[in-house]
């Protein structure tokens, strides 16, 4: 049995009490450990009195919780990564952040067979080459978009072929490390909890929407790259006070924090008055009821998406889907469960059109809800845990 240690990426706690897509996952691969116990597990991540609970109940994982490093460490830090940044070192000579340095003071490397770098920069740090040598491994959760030394990892795993395939293309080491790719998984049970027309009509309700409006759900970050403010004036377009959107997310996970940006979505959210919800944060646990509450959802990235969840989610939940081609995206979500909106000039057009068409064709929809529902099934938290381990016995 492998003696596994996951570095969460040290912003959000695991277990994912406060969301995040990496510290999800890694809570998922603790859940199933939990059952199958193919591992011997640790997983490192930022203290929470929350999480430490939570953690509490698993007894195949040992938590390593990585306290805060004082706010003289964290200025340090700050003003150098400002240097840095300023210098153009930040790609050539990466650096560790606070929560990495106390991490590797606590991981120690005889303990273990494999330490697996969850998310973070593409190349590792001096200090992890150093102290974990071929023990280095690395989960690749993005796309890399620019040129980058990757020598120190012994083996990546991506979450898809996609970033598979720009990993290779902009990795500029001659390197011998392999890549093998690990498709996420989500719990399609828990998206398909009963829910009665009746639950429907209250949730509906309580956001402003009557029975016969037709809801657009966007579920996930208030960033630029997300592509949120095009879906807002996409809905603008439609001359149909009956096509509505609800959006269901923060800028920041728990935390709310505003940004400029959720300032310009929130202003056109106002501007549009009743045609748009806007729930902020929701716990991923009881995102299902808001999906099961609308009639499509839309993905309308403006980046490269390495992977796919909240389109999985989508078609867990039974909903048809309109998602901007986009990276490793299509691999999660084929076009039997979607409309697929070319990133282009007409990119909002697009949008509004195929929700109107959607909304005009319920056979269409209906066609698009029982592929989902079969496509969501391939992407399990087993078969994402059984992948897992069969890539770490490689």
């Amino acid at each position: 049995m492998k003696r596994v240690c996951l570095v969460a990426p040290g912003e959000l706690p695991v277990p994912a009490t406060q969301g995040g897509a990496v510290e999800t996952l890694i809570t998922t691969l603790v859940k199933q450990n939990e059952i199958n116990g193919d591992m011997k597990l640790t997983v490192a991540a930022p203290r929470d009195k929350k999480s430490e609970l939570e953690a509490s109940f698993f007894k195949k994982t040992h938590f390593i919780y990585v306290p805060t490093a004082k706010s003289i460490k964290r200025f340090i830090h700050k003003c150098i990564q400002f240097a840095w940044d300023k210098l153009g070192l930040n790609h050539s000579v990466p650096l560790n952040t606070p929560f990495q340095r106390e991490a590797a003071k606590l991981v120690n490397p005889e303990e273990y067979d494999i330490i697996v770098m969850e998310g973070g920069m593409f190349e590792p740090t001096a200090l992890y080459r150093k102290r974990y040598g071929d023990k280095l491994w690395y989960h690749l959760h993005g796309v890399p978009e620019a040129p980058f030394k990757c020598l120190g990892y012994k083996t990546v795993i991506s979450v898809s072929e996609f970033a598979k395939k720009s990993w290779l293309q902009y990795c500029d080491e001659d390197t011998t490390h392999s890549v093998s790719v690990v498709h996420n998984g989500i719990d399609v049970a828990k998206f398909q909890r009963e829910f009665t027309e009746e639950d429907r009509k209250a949730v509906r309700a309580r956001l402003g929407f009557a029975p016969d409006d037709f809801v657009a759900l966007y579920c996930g970050r208030i960033i630029e790259v997300k592509g949120v403010l095009e879906l807002l004036k996409a809905i603008q377009r439609i001359d149909d006070d009956h096509v509505k959107l609800m959006v269901v997310g923060s800028p920041d996970f728990a935390k709310s924090s505003h940004t400029p940006y959720l300032d310009k979505v929130q202003s056109l959210v106002d501007e549009l008055g009743d045609r748009v919800a806007f729930t902020g944060y929701v716990p991923n646990n009881q995102v299902y009821q808001y999906s099961k509450s609308a009639d499509v959802q839309v993905v309308p990235s403006l980046w490269e998406e390495a992977a796919g969840l909240v389109g999985v989610e989508a078609m867990a939940a039974g909903l048809p889907l309109i998602v901007s081609h986009s990276g490793g995206l299509q691999e999660y979500v084929p076009e039997t469960c979607s409309i697929v909106v070319e990133r282009n000039e007409s990119f909002i057009s697009s949008l509004s059109d195929a929700i109107v068409s959607l909304r005009e064709h319920p056979e269409l929809c209906e066609s698009m809800m029982k592929n989902g529902l079969l496509q969501a099934e391939q992407f399990s938290e087993q078969t994402f845990y059984d992948e897992f381990v069969r890539a770490i016995g490689e």
